[in-house]
């Protein structure tokens, strides 16, 4: 099943936003001693590479079908 536009976009910003999420939480969990910075950055990294990942196969089929419409 095709991703939607506005799905896509939406995930867009999810995965370019996580990575500041993170970097945000190992500054602030060394300031007020927060448990588990890298564990938690960590996780965002994977998640990030999942998504991004995800959004690269639905950019490949979107571009198949465009060029299976074309010809």
């Amino acid at each position: 099943m095709p991703m939607s536009n506005n799905t896509y976009d939406i995930i867009n910003k999810i995965e370019r936003w996580l990575p500041a999420l993170g970097a945000a939480y190992v500054g602030l969990a060394a300031i007020w001693h927060w448990p588990l910075a890298d564990e938690i950055n960590q996780t965002i990294a994977v998640l990030c590479a999942l998504i991004a990942a995800t959004l690269e196969v639905s950019t490949a089929r979107y571009k198949d079908s465009i060029n299976a419409i074309s010809k």
